[in-house]
């Protein structure tokens, strides 16, 4: 909790690469490590980054597989941001668990699944500034992962350009994550240290430009 009373707050919502799960692992990378705290200490106090990663979070959609039950992005987000009330920022990273083969979701399914809940953001908090993710290409490396997410190297190709067009539509920033970091290699779906700390400073960077009202500056997969 960052107590100064006039810090921006930044809510962070997405799945387990917001969480900070180790590549292969079910373990979490340490506070310092995981790209939101290394938002948090590069914007400093002047900003207060809330973490709300959860390993398995879709956007939209429920998973009645055991273990994957209430990770419907959707039905969390309300009570989470008015428990959060107020916000300045919401970094929006959701999609990649849309693409398991059972749920028979293709790139451009799980962008209208974020414009839902693009929709319950500006609902909820009309002034609160969105940026948008559209998560990186998978590359599911171990043999669940390859099972769980079969067809979803080709599918994830697509994120970037349906995400694209939402973040047209609503006026939102955008993030094109496959042009800032790769998933590591051990499991081709999550990131390894040096990424996080790349993603940390890529949306401090981000923060600090919206923050200077600049509508439009030169940096990888992003744009307003």
């Amino acid at each position: 909790m960052n107590t100064n009373p006039n810090a921006k707050r930044i809510l962070c919502y997405g799945d387990s690469n917001t969480q900070g799960v180790i590549p292969g692992d079910l373990g979490r990378y340490p506070a310092n490590v995981r790209w939101t705290g290394v938002l948090q200490n590069a914007l400093g106090e002047k900003f207060e980054i809330i973490e709300e990663g959860l390993w398995g979070r879709t956007t939209n959609l429920d998973d009645d597989h055991p273990g994957f039950e209430d990770k419907n992005g959707k039905e969390y987000l309300v009570p989470c941001l008015l428990s959060q009330f107020d916000l300045d920022f919401v970094i929006l990273w959701l999609g990649s668990c849309d693409l398991k083969e059972y749920c028979n979701r293709d790139a451009k399914g799980a962008a209208k699944g974020a414009e839902a809940l693009i929709n319950i953001i500006l609902k909820n908090m009309p002034k609160t500034e969105i940026i948008l993710v559209s998560p990186p290409i998978i590359k599911p490396q171990m043999e669940d992962y390859k099972i769980t997410y079969k067809g979803s190297s080709e599918k994830s190709k697509d994120f970037a350009k349906e995400y694209r067009l939402i973040a047209e539509k609503y006026n939102c920033q955008f993030v094109d994550m496959a042009k800032v970091a790769a998933p590591s290699d051990v499991d081709g779906t999550h990131f390894e240290k040096v990424d996080h700390t790349k993603i940390g400073k890529m949306f401090a960077e981000i923060i600090r430009k919206m923050e200077e009202n600049e509508a439009a500056f030169n940096f990888p997969g992003h744009y307003k």
